[in-house]
């Protein structure tokens, strides 16, 4: 007796492979997003310290430069202002983009839990038809 699963690898234009135990292959796939999310997380950590080394040099730079010319005092001034300019500037992207009305309109509140069982009911039926439909063109 030819079971259903023979019968389509038969007709199949290409070889089927044979079905693996899912637990291996979600156990593959979790172990691989783990590794890319932790190769991620250290590449960012040596950005992040290698920015650090690099703003504490040219800061350290620049007030050498600045007190040559204007004095102790006055260039960590100096320093300390492009600082306040840059933080400020930042403060000021972040509040821009933080509180973005969306465009896309709110749905109107419904008048009763009545209406909305009956749309929810109607979604149904019509996500049903839709599902009864692809599963008689696939068989045929």
């Amino acid at each position: 007796m030819v079971t259903h699963t023979e019968k389509r690898q038969e007709l199949a234009f290409w070889p089927v492979p044979a079905a693996r135990p899912c637990g291996l292959n979600a156990s593959r796939a979790w172990l691989s997003t783990i590794g890319r999310m932790l190769r991620r997380a250290v590449l960012i950590t040596a950005i992040a310290v290698c920015t650090c080394v690099a703003v504490y040099q040219f800061t350290v730079a620049e007030a050498l430069a600045l007190a040559a010319q204007f004095g102790v005092v006055e260039a960590h001034l100096i320093v300390g202002a492009i600082y306040a300019f840059a933080c400020l500037v930042g403060l000021s992207a972040v509040s821009a983009t933080r509180n973005r009305p969306s465009r896309v309109a709110a749905p109107a509140t419904l008048a009763n839990q009545r209406e909305m069982q009956l749309i929810m009911l109607v979604e149904a039926v019509m996500l049903g038809y839709t599902l009864a439909r692809r599963v008689h063109r696939s068989t045929s």
